[in-house]
């Protein structure tokens, strides 16, 4: 059935009314991450935004090895400060799906505040859908430790579901995948 929200939506709810947008990052690394490239798309795979960022800071090698984004890719883009506007009004007020909802919110954060900005509590500024904890209930691999569903790689669920994922980890890529498996999902629930 899916976790109701504040609102008293699911996730369900939320992909068969089409009045969402899709959200991932690229970043830094898994522990305080900063962004290197953002994507939005809409709900029906428009893209609304596509945007290398300037972390501020070098990008670690292994970051790199995982999305292919380098230091030198992003020198000339502008600063989480320069996207922060163009993130508010996308994503303030409507309906969000992600793939690791609480990793991109950490590095919205991060980003904010290593440029210096006040941080936001997006969870405050619109209801968040985590797509990857819903996987994880339907993948079914119970995780005794945490007492939970084991969380799945965005590739699992793409598997799962028989979804071409031609390049991963870039973040409109993801996003598209991300927004290919949430429809899925649904249709499976229907």
């Amino acid at each position: 059935m899916g976790a109701l929200d504040r609102w008293g939506l699911t996730i369900y709810d939320v992909i068969a009314s089409g009045d969402f947008v899709v959200i991932d990052t690229e970043t830094t690394g898994l522990h305080n991450p900063q962004i290197v490239q953002v994507a939005i798309i809409g709900s029906q795979g428009e893209v609304l935004l596509d945007a290398l960022v300037n972390p501020g800071c070098a990008i670690p090698p292994q970051a790199t090895a995982i999305h292919g984004i380098t230091n030198e890719m992003t020198c000339r883009a502008g600063s989480y400060y320069t996207y922060e506007p163009i993130l508010d009004h996308l994503l303030s007020g409507t309906n969000i799906l992600c793939y690791n909802a609480s990793f991109d919110c950490n590095a919205l954060q991060g980003s904010a505040l290593a440029d210096g900005m006040k941080s936001k509590n997006w969870y405050a500024l619109s209801p968040w859908h985590c797509v990857m904890t819903e996987f994880a209930r339907i993948y079914g691999e119970w995780n005794e430790y945490h007492g939970n569903y084991r969380w799945q790689k965005l590739s699992t669920a793409a598997r799962y579901y028989g979804i071409e994922q031609p390049t991963a980890h870039t973040a409109l890529a993801d996003a598209q995948t991300t927004l290919a498996v949430a429809r899925a999902m649904l249709a499976g629930k229907e």
